[in-house]
């Protein structure tokens, strides 16, 4: 009797939580829901969680298979991309979604659905997907994804997520980078410089905080500045240099070939991203840097972080050998 392994990755994040069920390389199922409260506790994340989780997991089954035969169906792994410090299957550092280092989620889904459970960073994750060049053939309607062939290409790629802060990932020689203690690449932390008592970072500039201290939202200045307003073009030209600077530090110290900007922020791509590029090429200091870096937004969307887990989740598993 022939069997079919699936697989559920899950994005999980202080406003919603994304999550696709997935067979090889093809989703066949998607499933997405907000917490729909502006303060995340400990009850409204799972509940949320095993909602999506709920949505896609597919309980032992036996298929039959048009002619002769059957085959066996199960939830082989279940891979979760959380926002954060990750160490061991646990947040240690949870940024802007604190209360997940209250949370022993690994454990809690393990128990509850039985089978392979494996945690890591939301950026960390979504790299994968767009730098494993994966060709996403999707099955359910709806869903859209192209592949990231484009992307085999290159030996050393940093990513960065822009939106309520920043996620970044570095992707060098087929791997994720870790640091010398698993936890590095947490970008949006850099402190730039300290007012009074509060120590402003790179968050601060370069995401939803930006456009707190001006008193909109990103979602509303994009579509002021796409409606043609001056101001608001302003704002967004004058974000994409601080993304700029940000990129120049980042090109001087690893030299990445190709820089992959993705979150909700990214969106706005035609607003902020010829300051961005203008301004990262000022201030980077080598000329092959300068001329060869290539800027680009990431091309699975926004379900490139549950992709990600997936994969994360087959690689570990299959490492294991439990898969």
């Amino acid at each position: 009797m022939n069997a079919r392994k699936l697989i559920i990755g899950i994005d999980a994040g202080g406003t919603k939580i994304r999550g696709v069920l997935m067979s090889a390389d093809k989703i066949i199922k998607r499933a997405e829901m907000f917490h729909g409260v502006s303060r995340v506790t400990k009850v409204i994340f799972l509940r949320t969680l095993y909602a999506v989780l709920d949505a896609l997991y597919v309980r032992p089954r036996t298929v039959q298979l048009s002619g002769a035969g059957a085959r066996v169906e199960k939830v082989a792994a279940i891979g979760i991309g959380l926002p954060g410090i990750i160490a061991h299957n646990r947040v240690v550092g949870a940024g802007n979604v604190k209360v997940l280092t209250t949370l022993n989620i690994q454990k809690l889904a393990r128990d509850k659905y039985h089978t392979n459970v494996v945690l890591d960073n939301d950026v960390k994750v979504a790299l994968r997907a767009e730098a494993e060049a994966f060709n996403v053939k999707p099955k359910s309607r709806g869903i859209k994804q192209r592949g990231t062939k484009q992307f085999s290409k290159y030996k050393s790629i940093f990513m960065l997520t822009l939106g309520t802060g920043i996620g970044a990932a570095w992707w060098r020689n087929g791997e994720v980078m870790r640091g010398s203690f698993g936890t590095a690449y947490e970008f949006g932390q850099m402190v730039l410089d300290k007012k009074k008592n509060h120590f402003l970072k790179l968050e601060d500039f370069c995401a939803r905080k930006f456009f707190k201290t001006k008193g909109i939202t990103p979602l509303v200045s994009e579509q002021k500045a796409r409606a043609g307003s001056t101001y608001h073009k302003k704002l967004w030209r004058e974000f994409g240099n601080n993304l700029g600077i940000a990129l120049a530090n980042v090109i001087n110290l690893i030299e990445p070939e190709c820089i992959i900007i993705g979150g909700g922020i990214a969106h706005a791509w035609p607003l902020f991203a010829p300051a961005m590029k203008r301004t990262a090429k000022k201030f980077t200091l080598s000329k092959p840097a300068r001329k060869k870096t290539k800027f680009t937004q990431a091309k699975l969307g926004k379900w490139s972080g549950a992709i990600g887990a997936a994969l994360l989740a087959v690689m570990i598993c299959r490492h294991r050998k439990t898969l």
